[in-house]
């Protein structure tokens, strides 16, 4: 039987487009837990998450290519900035899935997860769901 423990993330952003690494705050909240796999999703259309190299500069650069696959144009919906921001939380996605192992997240050696902020600064809550199966090895 699978088991599932949730949790949520709340957070502010400072600025229009931002990437917010929130790699520390899931493992604190993933700490003891047994292994299996966890579940983040952004109750946002105009922010996404994803998983990418923490490196130097790599995720400015991410930010940076997805705004250029944005037509500067005239939008039915409101104004292109925020079409835009609609159209870049599409693309990159509300949700990422990641595996546990010991208490923790299972992610390469330089691989973080983010928020990418495409219309902020704003309030934004990450809904995480740890899923187990009752009755397995804890570590």
């Amino acid at each position: 039987m699978t088991t599932t423990r949730p949790a949520t993330i709340e957070l502010e952003t400072r600025s229009a487009r931002e990437i917010v690494d929130i790699t520390e705050r899931v493992d604190a909240l993933l700490a003891g837990a047994r292994d299996g796999s966890c579940h983040l999703f952004l109750r946002h259309t105009t922010a996404g998450l994803m998983v990418l190299t923490g490196e130097e500069g790599v995720p400015e650069d991410i930010m940076d290519i997805l705004q250029t696959l944005v037509p500067r144009r005239a939008y039915r919906h409101d104004s292109p900035e925020h079409v835009a921001a609609h159209f870049l939380s599409g693309l990159v996605g509300p949700s990422v899935h990641v595996p546990v192992q010991g208490g923790r997240l299972a992610l390469g050696e330089f691989q973080r997860i983010v928020l990418m902020e495409f219309e902020g600064p704003r309030r934004r809550e990450i809904e995480l769901r740890l899923l187990t199966e009752q009755g397995g090895a804890r570590l």
